[in-house]
């Protein structure tokens, strides 16, 4: 597995800059995945892929950025396959005819990370807009900071999602006063230690924070908050779409998306630990493998239909016969 982790800043999208279209050698040997910065900074991939590569003889490439740099990737055909966690910038993507289908992989969920005293209380409160604005209030009054990934991701889509509902959209928010909102710029672990460091809170995925304190990275930060169901944090993975981007590694991104939601692929992620803690919790809908559609409810009433292609074997031992998966 080759990981690129790219920030906000640095990265340049495009064919003539850090991308290589495949030959047609290349093309059974490789898989070119856009993911975000927590299925990296949690250790899943490191856990998972090598599985993948094992069983289907293909190196994954991984670039780990915000599920929006992930999408634009797939949009301009950079990459082809998208592993990540925005879904109504995913549901976009689909519509657009970027992306071919979007299918439930895992979930966790997103919690309130805060100095382990948690000085403002946030775990008191009624619910995660409650804790942003006790965090807003004491910010504002220059008694606490947050730092922010302020980045095209799905965390920093979800941290918009709830300053909205205390009245502040997007471009207010990026006014709020650098004294005590610190916008990072940076993927989820980076965003860890500097809350760390400058003893704040923020919003993180639950798996990352967990792997941070594995490794006693943070040994002064805590979950604070937690519980709320609009911090519910859908992944879902969508291969791009080859009728648009022809060069594509289509084959291989479709089985890896079979294999992902196979009982074997399910059963791995399940298996993933930190700080006694399983990670992330699959919810795929069952039977994926074989045609038809079926209804039913994903976690947290999350409905699913799928209709699903004819098989999940690997891209080298069989040739694939693909119609749609979408989720509602």
């Amino acid at each position: 597995m080759v990981v690129a982790v790219v920030a906000v800043a640095a990265i340049v999208i495009g064919g003539a800059v850090g991308y290589v279209l495949m030959t047609q050698d290349d093309e059974v040997k490789s898989l070119r995945l856009a993911t975000t910065t927590s299925t990296y900074d949690s250790g899943l991939l490191d856990y998972i892929l090598p599985v993948f590569e094992n069983k289907s003889g293909c190196k994954v490439d991984v670039i780990a950025v915000g599920s929006g740099q992930a999408i634009r990737l797939g949009t301009d055909g950079d990459v082809d396959v998208l592993l990540v966690h925005s879904p109504a910038a995913e549901r976009d993507f689909v519509a657009a005819g970027y992306g071919e289908s979007r299918t439930l992989v895992m979930y966790n969920n997103f919690v309130i990370v805060g100095p382990s005293g948690d000085p403002l209380d946030t775990k008191n409160s009624k619910n995660a807009s409650d804790a942003f604005k006790k965090i807003y209030d004491n910010g504002t009054a220059g008694l606490a900071k947050f730092v922010s990934r302020a980045d095209d991701s799905g965390t920093y889509s979800k941290e918009l999602t709830i300053w909205s509902t205390l009245g502040y959209n997007k471009s207010q928010v990026e006014v709020f006063p650098s004294s005590w909102y610190i916008q990072s710029g940076q993927g989820m672990g980076a965003v860890l230690d500097m809350s760390e460091e400058l003893d704040a809170y923020t919003l993180s995925d639950d798996a990352t924070l967990y792997q941070r304190m594995s490794e006693n990275i943070i040994p002064h930060l805590n979950m604070t908050y937690s519980g709320d169901s609009a911090l519910f944090n859908q992944y879902s993975v969508i291969p791009v779409n080859s009728s648009i981007h022809t060069h594509v590694n289509h084959i291989v991104a479709l089985a890896f998306k079979d294999w992902l939601v196979s009982e074997a692929g399910q059963e791995l992620i399940a298996s993933y630990e930190k700080y006694g803690h399983q990670l992330f919790f699959p919810n795929a809908t069952p039977q994926t493998a074989s045609i038809g559609s079926h209804s039913t409810s994903g976690a947290m009433g999350i409905g699913v239909e799928v209709v699903s292609r004819a098989s999940a074997c690997c891209p080298m031992q069989c040739t694939s016969r693909w119609t749609s998966d979408s989720v509602r």
